[in-house]
């Protein structure tokens, strides 16, 4: 016994003494959208205040495409040093079910550090269309159907299974407009070249406010404290339409558990900074951290969830 419990030791030093001098450079944390979006209104402030809990610089990648598989490709195959991160939305639990091909297996390449943060979901429509509430523009759906257009920044992404729930219960058809990622979607309806978006509450408050698009719903039971004025999709009829943003760090499987502990202490700690809270909170967002193994718990769970629901929603994944 006393001589398996040496060489176990002795297996664990490589990893514990990594974690001593962790991080000895800059992180490289992967962004799987274009710039823009509602991940980088989280990210970027939050890497920020993570240099002063690390002693390194968390330098963003952006790297969208193929509904983040790309840079979920990059992170699953990355060197499990804790030098390559990842922070993506949870529905990425949903692409098993969705993709009969993955380059990456999420289960098993990757793992939950922890929950940062998440953020409503609401639907905006560019100002120009005739219609202030979404039971207005439900009507109008229904009376023009396939005439307008919804802007979807990836296929398969919270926003657009917000979407494809609110077709389903409001009986409209749209065209879709696809997109690499939120910031190009958010650009388009705002210069009227599609109609409709959902959008991180995060990412769309500004636009709010100066006019620029107009909320119609949360998809959420319950108005958020960031935007008390805009209804839910229950209060205008819709009580089923309901799918919120939810962001988690990864790091790639295998990455000793010294590091993954000094990761998760750092971004708990910064994420209980109050500047940064009021700053994420002004901005739409709701902090949210959990164990990596409660983080790992949730991301099955919402496979799980999904798993009955997709079959009946109109998806087309390549």
């Amino acid at each position: 016994m006393r001589r398996r419990t040496a060489l176990t030791a002795i297996a664990l030093l490589p990893g514990l003494a990594r974690a001593q001098t962790y991080p000895s450079r800059p992180i490289r944390l992967i962004i799987p959208y274009p710039p823009g979006g509602g991940t980088d209104a989280l990210a970027r402030p939050w890497a920020e205040r993570m240099r002063a809990k690390l002693g390194q610089p968390l330098v963003i990648e952006n790297r969208g495409g193929a509904a983040t598989n790309i840079g979920m490709e990059m992170a699953a195959r990355a060197a499990p040093d804790g030098q390559t991160l990842i922070v993506n939305a949870d529905n990425v639990a949903l692409f098993p079910h969705l993709y009969q091909r993955l380059s990456y297996d999420l289960f098993r390449d990757l793992v939950p550090v922890t929950y940062l943060a998440q953020s409503p979901l609401v639907l905006g429509v560019n100002p120009s269309l005739p219609v202030r509430n979404l039971r207005d523009f439900v009507a109008l759906m229904r009376r023009e159907p396939e005439r307008y257009s919804f802007a979807n920044p990836s296929i398969g992404s919270p926003h657009h299974l917000g979407f494809e729930l609110l077709a389903r219960e409001a009986g409209i058809r749209m065209i879709q407009a696809e997109y690499r990622g939120g910031g190009p979607a958010l650009n388009d309806v705002l210069a009227g070249h599609v109609q409709l978006g959902v959008f991180s509450l995060g990412a769309v408050s500004s636009h709010f406010a100066a006019g620029t698009l107009r909320p119609l719903a949360l998809l959420s039971p319950e108005r958020s404290a960031a935007a008390p004025d805009i209804p839910t999709t229950a209060e205008e009829g819709f009580p089923l339409v309901v799918n919120a943003l939810r962001f988690l760090l990864f790091a790639p499987a295998g990455t000793p558990r010294p590091i993954i502990e000094t990761l998760h202490a750092a971004a708990v700690e910064t994420l209980a900074e109050p500047g940064l809270r009021e700053q994420l909170t002004r901005a739409g967002f709701d902090i949210m951290t959990t164990t990596p193994e409660q983080a790992a718990a949730m991301l099955r769970a919402e496979y799980e969830r999904w798993a009955p629901i997709l079959p009946g929603l109109n998806l087309r994944m390549d």
